[in-house]
């Protein structure tokens, strides 16, 4: 098998309230599109923790990697209650060695202190994804092989929504908006923020794009809600 075949999973923080949070996010997607992108895929951590099979199975049968912002280690505990022990469990401000106090917690207003430290974050997970594949750690190995789905092979269903007029389509946006609801969000024109801040981590949306897919989420997390 060659190394193109070999997939890592890769689950980062989904904490919004500390600036390690979002360079945990950042650094995994670097990672992801960057630097190792025919070797790893992501594992969203709000679908994981919502009972999506598809992430969890991956998470048992195959190698996996946690980043976490801070030492509350959500990530890591969530993937071994689930999943297992995970093959690396990174911690952002370990690694940084508490140096974030110049880092800002939104990914819009990133500085030269933020880009420094997401890509000091980006490499040691590089490196972690490396150290893995030397061992020959991978989606077809023979533990693997008892019928367990590879999460990258099975996406995840999505909901359309329109963006400024525009069809597009959010891959697991039902699970996320239970996850949410399970954790209290009200479907009001209050909770347009949250669910920005949280699709965001999983799907790509710009500076410029923001009003229209909070409008869009919130539309539809209401229709989804019944409200």
């Amino acid at each position: 098998m060659s190394d193109g075949d070999i997939k890592v999973g890769i689950i980062s923080c989904s904490g919004e309230e500390i600036p390690e949070g979002t360079i945990s996010r950042l650094a995994t997607r670097r990672v992801l599109e960057l630097m190792r992108p025919d070797n790893t895929v992501t594992i969203c951590l709000p679908l994981f923790l919502a009972g999506n099979q598809a992430e969890q199975e991956f998470a048992k049968k195959h190698p996996t990697i946690t980043v976490d912002g801070c030492d509350k280690l959500c990530a890591k505990k969530g993937t071994e209650k689930h999943s297992g022990p995970v093959s690396a469990a990174l911690i952002v401000s370990d690694i940084l060695n508490g140096d974030c106090a110049c880092c800002a917690r939104s990914a819009k207003d990133r500085t030269e202190s933020d880009k420094a430290a997401i890509w000091t974050v980006s490499e040691e997970i590089a490196k972690a994804v490396d150290s893995i594949i030397a061992k020959d750690a991978c989606c077809g190995s023979a533990d693997a092989d008892d019928g367990a789905a590879c999460a990258c092979s099975k996406p995840v269903p999505g909901i359309e929504i329109q963006v400024d007029g525009k069809p597009v389509t959010v891959a697991g946006l039902a699970l996320i908006f239970d996850h949410l609801a399970e954790n209290g969000l009200a479907a009001d024109d209050s909770c347009g923020d949250k669910l920005l801040e949280t699709v965001r981590i999983y799907h790509p949306i710009e500076p410029e794009e923001e009003d229209a897919y909070k409008a869009a989420l919130i539309s539809a997390y209401k229709t989804h809600r019944r409200i």
